[in-house]
């Protein structure tokens, strides 16, 4: 049976071609001492993961984790460095002693700040490569209003994050108006020159339904949110759709958008054609076959 194809989503690609809101407190108190250790939250956590399926996790959950209720203390991580958007000075000084005990709790030295245009920026080294990536879950699929449903999801990502040796940093519940109840997670990976490249935690969502079967072999499957959402752990996946009247017409343009991709430097992963269950007519336009491509960015 064909899969049933989106004729909505198909037509808004013929005409259409995370904006991050940044700026404001995690609820942390330090007693004096530099250490994430020290770090006490008004809301935690627990302590350890609810058991899988198959028997007790192994997980060390030596993540920090808290709530974050102000954005300027949610770091948005770059290169070797996490920044934020802080509306003064003694803000971004809160940033920085909120986060400098984290990093150095997991081996990461800082290596000085700068604050300029409300734009505050705290650098660190590692000994061994590593740098802080983070992964925000806003646009998965949950229960925003139930906590047990969110926890569970949280661990769900921690969990193969741990088990890939890419080191849960830290956690955040995430309570502020601009977002629905949340959640993020910091971690450890491999920088890349080209950051399309480093293996992250990332979520793939093409508005149709996603070819699971082909992206599978390529990426690490984590979550199958939803028919059109991925959470996998991989180089950062591409996806493209042509369409014509005829199966010939749709191969040629397969054809040539694998050596666009070449040339352009682009893995190409897999592909699947589809024959509509019925043509897709607008004016002169007549759509019986659709072609979804995949490739790494």
């Amino acid at each position: 049976m064909m899969k049933k194809i989106n004729i909505v989503s198909v037509f808004s690609l013929i005409f259409a071609a995370v904006a991050y809101a940044g700026a404001e407190d995690i609820k942390v108190n330090f007693d004096g001492k530099k250490s994430a250790d020290n770090v006490k939250m008004d809301f935690v956590l627990p302590a350890t993961p609810a058991p899988a399926a198959e028997g007790a996790s192994d997980l060390k959950c030596g993540h920090v984790s808290g709530e974050i209720t102000k954005l300027h203390l949610l770091a948005q991580t770059s290169k070797s460095a996490l920044f934020t958007y802080a509306d003064t000075e003694p803000l971004f000084k809160e940033f920085v002693d909120m986060w400098t005990p984290i990093l150095e709790k997991f081996n990461l030295k800082p290596a000085g700040v700068e604050y300029k245009n409300d734009l505050g920026t705290l650098k660190y080294e590692s000994a061994n490569g590593m740098v802080v990536r983070d992964f925000m879950a806003e646009k998965l699929h949950y229960n925003a209003l139930d906590a047990a449903d969110m926890g569970k999801l949280q661990h769900e990502l921690l969990e193969p994050l741990e088990k890939s040796g890419m080191t849960p940093v830290a956690s955040f519940n995430i309570k502020n108006d601009i977002f629905r109840p949340t959640f993020n997670i910091y971690y450890l990976t491999k920088p890349n020159d080209n950051p399309d490249h480093e293996v992250r935690l990332r979520q793939l969502m093409n508005g149709d339904d996603i070819d699971f079967d082909i992206v599978a072999g390529a990426v690490q499957v984590v979550k199958k949110d939803a028919s059109f959402s991925l959470v996998y752990i991989g180089k950062q996946l591409g996806f493209k759709t042509k369409w014509s009247s005829t199966e010939e017409g749709v191969k040629t343009k397969l054809e040539e958008y694998k050596k666009f991709l070449v040339e352009n430097n682009k893995e190409f992963i897999g592909s699947k054609i589809v024959k509509l269950d019925q043509p897709y007519t607008a004016g002169d336009m007549v759509i019986n076959y659709v072609v979804n491509m995949y490739f790494f960015q």
